[in-house]
């Protein structure tokens, strides 16, 4: 009976300890539950914020991308003009035009590596200093009214510049024939507007042709004066510039200093002014061609 007694008594304390234990231990496990809960809400809430800006940037690229795509998406259209519509071989007759905006006078070749020619002049002695080197359309730079005359924007035109108490006439006309537009000639005249007693000014003018450093460009100078301009070009093929002699009026004999030929590497249409004017910084080279 007294080992029964000690089993009855000691079954009491067994399921008090156990109930002892049970409550140490039930607040914690509920604390554990609770605080993976609150991870797992937070995870989701990084998970649905992460997602939310990856959608939101998704969407702005999107965005973007399909703008870009409506911009150089083509019209469905049949094009108005084939694409070598500026060909010599389809349009040789508008393979040489004035197509040089930005410079009082030049023509070039309409095609990927264009042969470029142009007209730069200056007055010596109408100012302390360097002369002012005529080339590009400048605001400001005391030139005009200049216009064209008349152009029928492919054989033939006419204009006239007025600079100080100088007027200059340019003239172009083509005469068709070839695979590459024909020939075509210039005319540049140059008119005193002194008046009274004035000097005359002194004329610089510049006849210059430019391209770039894989095709060939050769002057041809004869007594002292440049006769010819030689080269070729991948799309033009083998050409040739000739300069006349100047001429006067009522076939007086023309007033002219010297003749001077300058051949050279071109640092780039921005840079070709610059090399015409004496006392510049020395530009760099490149892959060009000019000869003035």
């Amino acid at each position: 009976m007294a080992r029964g007694e000690r089993r009855r008594r000691g079954a009491p304390a067994d399921g008090a300890r156990t109930a002892e234990r049970a409550a140490r231990g039930g607040p914690a496990r509920r604390d554990g539950r609770g605080g993976s809960a609150r991870g797992a809400v937070r995870g989701v809430a990084l998970a649905v914020l992460v997602l939310s800006l990856v959608l939101g940037l998704s969407g702005s690229w999107l965005l973007a991308w399909h703008r870009v795509r409506r911009a150089v998406t083509l019209h469905s259209a049949s094009p108005a003009l084939p694409p070598d519509s500026s060909s010599p071989s389809v349009a040789p007759d508008l393979f040489w035009g004035t197509y040089r905006p930005h410079v009082y006078f030049g023509m070039k070749t309409r095609s990927p590596q264009p042969l470029l020619t142009g007209l730069m002049w200056a007055q010596q002695g109408t100012t302390p200093g360097t002369p002012k080197l005529r080339h590009t359309c400048e605001q400001g730079d005391g030139v005009g009214p200049y216009g064209w005359e008349f152009h029928d924007g492919v054989s033939f035109g006419r204009q006239h510049i007025q600079d100080g108490a100088l007027r200059l006439t340019t003239e172009f006309v083509k005469r068709p024939g070839g695979q590459h537009g024909g020939d075509w000639s210039w005319r540049v005249t140059v008119e005193p507007q002194a008046s009274g007693t004035s000097a005359l000014p002194l004329v610089s003018l510049f006849f210059y042709v430019v391209t770039d450093g894989k095709e060939v460009l050769v002057p041809e100078v004869g007594k002292g004066q440049l006769k010819f301009i030689s080269g070729h070009t991948s799309e033009l093929g083998d050409f040739r510039f000739t300069l006349l002699a100047p001429t006067s009026p009522g076939d007086t004999t023309p007033k002219y200093g010297s003749y001077n030929v300058f051949w050279s590497s071109n640092p780039g249409l921005p840079l070709l002014t610059e090399m015409a004017v004496p006392g510049q910084e020395e530009v760099k080279p490149s892959s060009w061609q000019a000869v003035c």
